[in-house]
């Protein structure tokens, strides 16, 4: 397998678990996977493999991933060192911080074994954040709680 993610076909246990992560019950109740195409055309499901870097520290992006199987480490570099700030799994996301705040990246990510991520694209889910504020408020909570705010 190369170092870069490989863009894999979601199934309908994917599209229940991805409704879930996302919150969708109350706003999309008949999401099936015949939507995510639809719904999000610019994103996709992604194998990651052991070691390679979902997001860096410092980059600019406002994407968000969940985490669909495996595990993600998250590192922040502080200035020679580096700390070990979480090891993320499945129904996890990650890049909420970037996506409501600057767009800046806080800290890097790298998949911890062969990993399955959702990454789904700021574009894509302009729509859902200003017409779903159940998902808008978990992903501020998940970002202050990170921040420790």
């Amino acid at each position: 397998m190369s170092d870069e993610p490989m863009r894999i076909v979601c199934d309908d246990y994917f599209a229940k678990f991805l409704a879930g992560v996302l919150r969708l019950e109350d706003f999309f109740p008949e999401f099936r996977v015949s939507h995510i195409g639809k719904c999000f055309p610019r994103s996709g499901l992604y194998v990651y493999p052991n070691g390679c870097h979902v997001v860096e520290q410092g980059d600019r992006g406002r994407d968000i991933y969940i985490i669909y199987t495996g595990a993600v480490e998250i590192l922040q570099i502080l200035g020679s060192a580096a700390a070990d700030l979480a090891r993320l799994g499945p129904g996890d996301i990650l890049g909420e911080i970037a996506l409501l705040r600057d767009g800046v990246r806080v800290a890097t990510a790298v998949a911890g074994g062969e990993t399955q991520i959702f990454r789904l694209v700021f574009e894509d889910m302009q729509y859902l954040l200003q017409h779903n504020p159940s998902l808008c408020e978990h992903l501020r909570a998940l970002a202050a709680k990170r921040l420790g705010a």
